[in-house]
């Protein structure tokens, strides 16, 4: 079977080389567009991602949203969970199956909720992910 070839993000493929692990990347589409390249679906790649680009600045300036052609107008610090909507990446609580759209909502549902509070976070991968796989997984399953 053939493997399509991506460009990735150079933060995301040392990621998943170093982890050993798959994990899921989308298409950047920012400046609608975009860059092309894979990014993973975390706060933290996404950030980097955008440092990239050229967004940086004070977590309270004000910035437009140009993924995908959107245009929302919100404060740079709130761009990256932002983009993590444009994605469809969800979190979902491990023991009742109640999903949010960020990190601190689910921690306060853990919170509040008594059958909860030992849960953990299930990851909700947003429909346009692609699977990236180390190349160390690919060399041992190739026949």
């Amino acid at each position: 079977m053939p493997f399509d070839i991506f460009p990735v993000d150079p933060e995301t493929f040392f990621r998943v080389q170093r982890s050993g692990q798959p994990l899921v990347a989308y298409e950047c589409k920012l400046q609608e567009v975009g860059c092309g390249m894979l990014v993973e679906g975390t706060t933290s790649a996404i950030s980097a991602h955008l440092r990239g680009h050229g967004i940086t600045g004070p977590e309270t300036a004000s910035t437009s949203c140009t993924w995908g052609g959107c245009s929302k107008t919100l404060k740079r610090g709130c761009m990256t969970r932002h983009i993590l909507t444009h994605l469809g990446v969800k979190l979902r609580c491990s023991v009742c199956g109640v999903v949010k759209c960020r990190l601190d909502l689910l921690r306060a549902h853990v919170k509040s909720s008594e059958q909860c509070r030992f849960a953990f976070v299930d990851i909700v991968h947003g429909p346009e992910g692609h699977l990236l796989v180390p190349e160390s997984l690919v060399i041992a399953h190739q026949v």
